[in-house]
């Protein structure tokens, strides 16, 4: 007598399946299938890897002392200290989920450029970008625009660039959203 089939050869992915395997193949299209040419592809990996470990966001954070602004630390301390919580409790997460990075997992994608040692999620660029945008726009709110458009390069490239799945990036944004709005809600800015 035959054996029957088994669930999962006749049921169809469950769905975080199909959401991973279209967050994977949305990434890869960005990262393998769109052109890259090197006028745009470099500047774009420079100005992404600037932003590793909080660098961008740690040199805005000393800004206010380059402009003769008042109360220098205290604003450097308001940018830097929600960046550097976010980046830590992000590679706790990083540890526990372990998602490795898109040319890890799929040896075929070529590596754009130089991948950190974490691993995948939530990206850091995303959740520090966030902090970064809220913090210092809180303070310089003309400045708001500019930090968007920042924040929307910095997401852009980490999955065009193959760093990171999209999926990633949208953990990024969300775990930054939340530890951004809670820390402008709950820590006065030295206006």
């Amino acid at each position: 007598m035959p054996s029957a089939p088994r669930s999962t050869d006749t049921a169809p992915p469950n769905l975080g399946g199909r959401l991973d395997h279209l967050d994977r193949e949305l990434s890869r299209r960005a990262a393998t299938g769109w052109p890259h040419p090197r006028w745009f592809a470099w500047p774009l990996g420079a100005f992404s890897l600037t932003a590793n470990y909080g660098v961008l966001w740690y040199v805005t954070s000393v800004l206010p002392w380059v402009f003769g602004e008042p109360r220098p630390l205290a604003k450097a301390l308001y940018v830097a200290v929600p960046v550097t919580l976010v980046e830590a409790v992000g590679f706790l997460i990083k540890h526990f989920v372990a998602r490795p990075r898109p040319p890890i997992a799929d040896p075929s994608q070529p590596q754009q450029i130089p991948l950190p040692f974490s691993k995948s999620f939530p990206s850091s660029h995303a959740s520090m970008a966030v902090v970064g945008t809220l913090t210092v726009g809180t303070l310089y709110p003309a400045t708001l625009p500019a930090l968007v458009a920042l924040t929307v390069a910095l997401c852009f490239s980490r999955v065009y660039l193959g760093v990171h799945y999209l999926g990633d990036v949208l953990g990024g944004l969300a775990f930054g959203l939340v530890v951004g709005a809670l820390w402008v809600l709950l820590v006065p800015a030295p206006l």
